[in-house]
């Protein structure tokens, strides 16, 4: 875990597109490309937020969800991101 936390923290300073493995609520695998944009902690759980390429918008993704995780060459373009925007909106 302390290693994807490392890695997420890495990807969102350097703007790097992340390749997930996870796997979501109803136990099935997918397999994702993400930008990573915030961490954060909440009731005994680490979670990114990220937008996600195969869905286009962001979401949100349990790190105890991610199976694989792997660093891309890929890079995104800085946004306007903020964690308390985000949960105003009611995300």
């Amino acid at each position: 875990m302390d290693a994807h936390i490392s890695m997420i923290q890495l990807a969102i300073s350097d703007r790097h597109v992340l390749a997930l493995a996870y796997l979501s609520a109803n136990g099935s695998r997918s397999e994702r490309k993400v930008e990573p944009l915030a961490l954060y902690f909440t009731q005994d759980r680490w979670m990114m937020i990220a937008h996600c390429r195969l869905r286009k918008e962001p979401r949100e993704f349990r790190l105890d969800s991610i199976l694989e995780i792997q660093r891309t060459p890929d890079t995104f373009p800085p946004n306007q991101f903020g964690l308390s925007d985000y949960f105003a909106k009611g995300n």
